[in-house]
């Protein structure tokens, strides 16, 4: 495969990244790794909710289950109600789940009308759909099918659990602190951490429903959902994979490469993201990835996705590798880019797409290729 960019254009040439080695033992490193990531960037994650209920119910003309999740805080005084919604396979008992967040939900998914708008809920703008004050409006359904494709993965053996991030924490800096999980919890951090910390209140919804497989969960997201995944996966070790999908800055790119967009940049256009910028932090994207071994982690980029940083996150990964018990020898940059674009090993994996961001059949093609066949 000929790359469409050289590669001069997306690596702005050889940077150190901090070595991950040290006199401790890695679980002790991964504790001081993650507070400093919380403390610096991320913010806290909360904590789980004194009380989490959930009811199951079909929906109409679809394999689809919409699934209520009810949340109480410690003291009863705050409530907290999230839609989600659950595909499972036809045969398959106990299935393993693939679980995250996505940007319009199951209405994204789903082509009918049956699965109910979230009037709470506030999201990022679509203005080529005419959508301009951040809410969920019924021409969305059905446009992020491509982004989780259901039939593809429950094929393979799947069950797939996904609700709309903006549910849980509005993508506006004004609104996250009126409404969802901000003042549920009532604790001053990110959106990131926030949809993190929803996407563990959606592997306890799973383990409430039964039937599935919580010994085997992979939790996935695209662009800033990708960073919430790789944020869940650092703090939870119920997840056994991560896959996060151009995750870019505050994802798997690292802040030592010069190219894409920058913590300052983020912060500045994002600023309810992540928490306001305070000491200044050693720590860079590959810590971030460490914190998961040694569970798994798929990494994916593509080529024209620079603000991503595609060369940057690749290098991350290699860097965070050492962490991970198994030797895992991975191509040089130039011989990626050039052409080696899948490297899998047993518990770390990276592709490289043609094109832009966005998260295609193709990626979760080749994340189930790393995850292991299923029929």
């Amino acid at each position: 495969m000929n790359p469409a960019l050289p590669l001069e254009d997306a690596f702005a040439g050889p940077f150190q990244l901090e070595s991950l080695d040290g006199p401790d033992p890695i679980e002790k490193r991964q504790e001081r790794w993650r507070r400093e990531l919380s403390d610096t960037i991320y913010g806290p994650l909360p904590p789980a909710p004194a009380e989490l209920k959930v009811e199951a119910s079909p929906l109409n003309g679809s394999l689809a289950e919409r699934i209520e999740i009810t949340m109480r805080s410690a003291n009863g005084a705050r409530i907290l109600i999230v839609d989600a919604a659950l595909w499972r396979p036809e045969s398959c008992v106990d299935a393993p789940l693939i679980a995250g967040l996505g940007f319009a939900g199951p209405l994204g998914i789903l082509a009918g009308p049956d699965f109910p708008l979230d009037a709470r809920a506030r999201v990022h703008c679509r203005p080529e759909l005419g959508i301009e004050d951040g809410r969920l409006h019924d021409v969305l359904r059905g446009t992020e099918s491509h982004r989780w494709p259901v039939a593809m993965l429950t094929a393979r053996g799947y069950a797939v659990m996904v609700s709309c991030y903006g549910s849980w924490a509005p993508d506006d800096p004004g609104e996250i602190l009126r409404r969802g999980a901000r003042p549920f919890v009532d604790l001053d951090t990110g959106a990131i951490s926030l949809w993190a910390w929803a996407i563990q209140r959606l592997l306890d919804a799973a383990e409430r429903l039964g039937g599935l497989d919580m010994g085997q969960v992979a939790v996935a997201g695209h662009s800033r959902l990708g960073k919430a995944a790789l944020w869940a996966a650092a703090n939870d070790t119920r997840i056994s994979a991560v896959l996060a999908n151009n995750s870019g800055c505050a994802g798997a790119a690292p802040a030592g490469h010069a190219v894409g967009e920058t913590l300052s940049q983020m912060e500045s256009a994002f600023p309810h993201w992540i928490r306001p910028q305070g000491p200044a932090t050693s720590l860079d994207q590959h810590h971030l990835i460490a914190c998961t071994a040694p569970r798994k982690v798929y990494v994916a980029s593509a080529e024209q996705d620079l603000w991503a940083d595609p060369a940057g996150t690749y290098l991350a990964l290699v860097a965070a590798s050492e962490v991970w018990p198994e030797a895992c020898p991975w191509p040089g940059i130039e011989t990626m880019w050039a052409g080696e674009r899948q490297t899998c090993h047993t518990a770390l994996g990276h592709h490289l797409r043609p094109g832009g961001h966005e998260l295609l059949p193709y990626d979760w093609q080749r994340f189930l290729e790393f995850l292991g066949a299923r029929t």
